[in-house]
C-alpha cells in the first residue's frame, strides 16, 4: 500500500508543480481520451497495475485541480473591466482590513459596477481596494461603494503581484479608493465576532506597551506588523528571525517546540496534547484565516516529526496534507513563499534532524533550546536555496540568533497574552505580567540589533538558476539516502 500511495502522490505533486506553466480552464479533449487509452491498455498487464493505476490517477486529479481553479475571465467577472477607468463598486467587505501605518486594504466581493458612462453592470469577483485615509473606520462585513481607477495588479520590482494575489482569487485592485459605507454586519457572525475580540486585543497591547514593542507582540500574537519600524524589520530580516513575527508553519512548529521544551518533565507522548491544543487556541484567537490554518497544520506536522519514530507513516501525513492542501489551491505551491519555506521547514524537521541530532546531544534539553537549535539548523539546510532565490540574500548569523532568541519568543508570548489579558480587569495587575513579557521582547530587538551589525552577518546572492537549486537538493537526497542506508 505505501508503494501505491507514494506513486499516487508523488505523481500528483510533480503534475501539479509542472502545470504551473501549463494552466487551462479547459485541457483539450485529445489529452483525456490520451490518458484513457493508456491507462486502458496498461492495466491489462497485471505486474503494472499496481504502480500504473494510482500514477494515472495522480496525474488525473492534478489536471481537473488546476482547471477547475485556473480564473477564467469573462462579462460577467470584475477583472473583465479593470482597464484603468474610474468606476463605482458595490459590495461587501469579505475578509479582515489588512490595516497599516499610511493605508488600509479591503477585499471587496464585488456585487456590480457604475462605468463613466452612468451604466450599472451586475458582476462577480473580488477586489483588492486601498484606502489610505485614516477615518472612517470600516470593518469587514459592511456594504460598501468603492469608487476609483480598476486595473490589473502587475510586477512591482521583479516581484508579481499578479501571482500573489491570484492565490486569494483576486484579479483586480484600486490602489487609491473612496469608501462609502452603505450598512454594516452582512458578515459570518463567527469571524466577524473574532476579528472584534482581535481588533479590541490589539488596542490594549498598544496601552500597556510602547513601540516597537507594541507592534512586535501583536505581531507574535495575532501576526499583524503594523507600526514595527523598518529599522528594526531590517534588522530581523538581516538575523534571520523575521519568522518570529510571521504566523507560519516553520514559526508554529519552533513555538510548540520550545514549549514541548518546557514540558520536559512530561512523557514525550503526554507532550503533544497541550502542545496542539495550544496551537488550536491560538489560531482561532487571531481570526482563522486560511495562511493561519495551513501554518498551524504544517506546524503539527512539524510537531509530529519531532516526536514520531515511525518515518515512512510520518512522510505518508506530511504528503497527504500536501495533496489535500493543492487540491484546495494548488497556487499555494506556486506562488506562496510563506507554504513554500514552512513545507521545506518540515521537510527538514523530518528528514534532516534525526542524522545532525548526535551533533547537538551535549546541549542542555531544557526549555526546548536543543529543538530550537536543531530545528533551525535543519530548516536552514532544507530552505537556503529557495530563501536565496526568493530574496537574493543569505543570513549567516540566523542559526545563532535563532537559538538566542527562539527560546524567549513563549515567554514573551505568555506574558504578553496574560498581562493583556488581566489589564481588561484590572489594568496595574496587567502591567505587572505585561512588564515581565516587555523583558523578553526587549531581549530578541536585542539580539537582532546586535547581532545585525555583526560584519557579514548577511550577504547579498547574486540570482541563481533552478538548474543550481535541484543540483542542491540532488545532492542533498543523495546525501539523505546514504545516511539513511548505512544507520
Amino acid at each position: 500500500m505505501e508503494k501505491t500511495a507514494y506513486s499516487f502522490l508523488g505523481t500528483f505533486i510533480t503534475s501539479i508543480f509542472v502545470l504551473r506553466w501549463w494552466q487551462e480552464s479547459s485541457y483539450p479533449l485529445t489529452l483525456w481520451l490520451i490518458i484513457l487509452f493508456v491507462f486502458l491498455n496498461l492495466i491489462i498487464f497485471k505486474q503494472t497495475r499496481q504502480i500504473i493505476i494510482p500514477i494515472t490517477l495522480g496525474l488525473l486529479i492534478a489536471l481537473l485541480t488546476v482547471q477547475r481553479t485556473t480564473h477564467l475571465t469573462s462579462i460577467e467577472t470584475i477583472d473583465h473591466y479593470a482597464d484603468e477607468s474610474k468606476v463605482i463598486l458595490s459590495g461587501i467587505i469579505s475578509d479582515e482590513p489588512d490595516r497599516r501605518p499610511l493605508q488600509t486594504k479591503f477585499t471587496v466581493e464585488v456585487s456590480s459596477l457604475t462605468n463613466s458612462s452612468g451604466t450599472t453592470i451586475p458582476v462577480n469577483g473580488k477586489v483588492l481596494a486601498t484606502d489610505r485615509a485614516q477615518y472612517p473606520e470600516f470593518n469587514y462585513g459592511d456594504e460598501v461603494e468603492v469608487s476609483g481607477r480598476l486595473e490589473r495588479p502587475g510586477v512591482i520590482e521583479k516581484f508579481s503581484y499578479k501571482n500573489y494575489l491570484s492565490r486569494f482569487e483576486i484579479f483586480s485592485v484600486i490602489y487609491r479608493a473612496n469608501f462609502t459605507k452603505i450598512s454594516a454586519g452582512h458578515g459570518n457572525k463567527f469571524y466577524s465576532g473574532l476579528f472584534k475580540l482581535k481588533k479590541s486585543f490589539e488596542n490594549q497591547i498598544n496601552k500597556i506597551y510602547a513601540e516597537p514593542h507594541a507592534s512586535f507582540l501583536a505581531g507574535l500574537l495575532t501576526g499583524s506588523r503594523k507600526g514595527i519600524p523598518e529599522h528594526l524589520m531590517e534588522s530581523f530580516n538581516t538575523t534571520g528571525l523575521t519568522h518570529i513575527i510571521a504566523i507560519s508553519g516553520y514559526n508554529i512548529t519552533i513555538i510548540i517546540a520550545v514549549i514541548g521544551g518546557m514540558l520536559f518533565w512530561l512523557p514525550l507522548k503526554w507532550r503533544f496534547v497541550p502542545a496542539v491544543t495550544a496551537i488550536i487556541a491560538f489560531t482561532v484567537f487571531v481570526g482563522a484565516s486560511a495562511a493561519v490554518v495551513r501554518a498551524s497544520i504544517m506546524g503539527i506536522l512539524g510537531l509530529i516529526a519531532l516526536q514520531t519514530e515511525r518515518l515512512a507513516h510520518t512522510r505518508l501525513a506530511v504528503l497527504w496534507t500536501l495533496f489535500f492542501m493543492l487540491v484546495w489551491n494548488p497556487k499555494f505551491l506556486w506562488y506562496d513563499a510563506g507554504f513554500q519555506l514552512s513545507f521545506l521547514a518540515v521537510i527538514g524537521l523530518m528528514e534532516i534532524s534525526p542524522h545532525i541530532e548526535k551533533y547537538f546531544a551535549k546541549i542542555p534539553p531544557n526549555f526546548g533550546i536543543r529543538e530550537a537549535l536543531m530545528m533551525t539548523i535543519s530548516a536552514q539546510i532544507s530552505a537556503v536555496p529557495l530563501i536565496v532565490l526568493l530574496f537574493g540574500r543569505l543570513s549567516l548569523i540566523a542559526p545563532i540568533a535563532n537559538v538566542l532568541a527562539a527560546p524567549a519568543i513563549p515567554f514573551a508570548m505568555l506574558f504578553g497574552f496574560v498581562g493583556t489579558i488581566l489589564s481588561f480587569i484590572y489594568f496595574p495587575l496587567g502591567q505587572l505580567f505585561a512588564y515581565i513579557g516587555w523583558a523578553f521582547l526587549e531581549w530578541m530587538v536585542l539580539v537582532a540589533t546586535l547581532l545585525s551589525k555583526v560584519p557579514f552577518a548577511s550577504i547579498e546572492v547574486p540570482r541563481i538558476g533552478v538548474g543550481l537549486i535541484i543540483i542542491y537538493y540532488l545532492l542533498l537526497t543523495t546525501w539523505l539516502i546514504r545516511r539513511s542506508y548505512h544507520s
